[in-house]
């Protein structure tokens, strides 16, 4: 496929290792809501605008995925159609 990057997520998955051993498991640290995933994830968003260092997607990309693995309260994951979406931030190529 070539619109994935493969290299991405081999970067994700080494940081998701070695924060295990760092940090404790996912589920310890985010079902409980011990550590605030969407938080961080946002400060690694807002550590990339200030540096353009793209590690900080990596890690912001990690946040949001154990907010995905471990929900809090009242969220849900429920698929939507091109009508549910949020869009875009700009004109995609094909809706021009």
């Amino acid at each position: 496929m070539i619109d994935y990057s493969d290299q991405f997520d081999r970067e994700r998955k080494y940081r998701v290792e070695i924060s295990h051993h760092k940090y404790g498991s996912a589920r310890d640290n985010f079902a409980s809501g011990r550590v605030d995933a969407l938080a961080t994830a946002e400060r690694c968003l807002e550590a990339f605008s200030r540096d353009k260092n793209t590690e900080h997607l990596v890690d912001a990309a990690n946040y949001l995925m154990f907010r995905w693995m471990f929900p809090m309260p009242g969220e849900r994951f429920t698929p939507t159609d091109s009508s549910g979406s949020v869009g875009t931030v700009g004109t995609p190529i094909n809706m021009e």
